[in-house]
């Protein structure tokens, strides 16, 4: 079998993950997040690291990318209910985003808490942008 070999990028083409007003590159990459996404509505924020999270659940976290950069990511399923967490670089919060297919926002907001061993004090906001974000006062123990 001869071997083929492929050439090397255009000189003017820009990297594809990048917003490039239509011209240059043929391809345009997005993340597996962006796709993702769609299926999915922000709930809540969680003011805990998203390791201890992964740890607790023992979900391995996944590096893509959005608009606002570089981010972490777990997606995955208890019982019926689909979640993803996220945590941009250099961000604290924690994203908690719901399956849009899933009708109760506030006990698919409990069941996470009570699987990951936590209570309300553990949210940061609870809400989305569309209706609101309802911000959640840290109380001492």
């Amino acid at each position: 079998m001869t071997a083929l070999s492929v050439p090397p990028p255009e000189p003017d083409w820009e990297a594809a993950p990048v917003y490039q007003g239509g011209k240059r590159n043929p391809a345009f990459q997005t993340s597996t997040w962006e796709y993702a996404a769609v299926n999915f509505r922000l709930v809540a924020g969680l003011r805990v690291p998203l390791e201890a999270l992964a740890a607790r659940l023992r979900l391995t976290l996944e590096s893509s990318w959005d608009d606002l950069g570089g981010m972490k990511i777990a997606m995955f399923r208890v019982r019926t209910t689909d979640f993803a967490l996220t945590r941009h670089d250099g961000q604290d919060v924690v994203l908690v985003w719901l399956a849009r297919a899933t009708p109760e926002e506030d006990a698919a907001v409990e069941l996470l808490l009570t699987v990951c061993g936590l209570d309300r004090r553990a949210l940061l906001f609870i809400g989305n942008p569309t209706t609101g974000l309802t911000h959640c006062e840290e109380r001492p123990t």
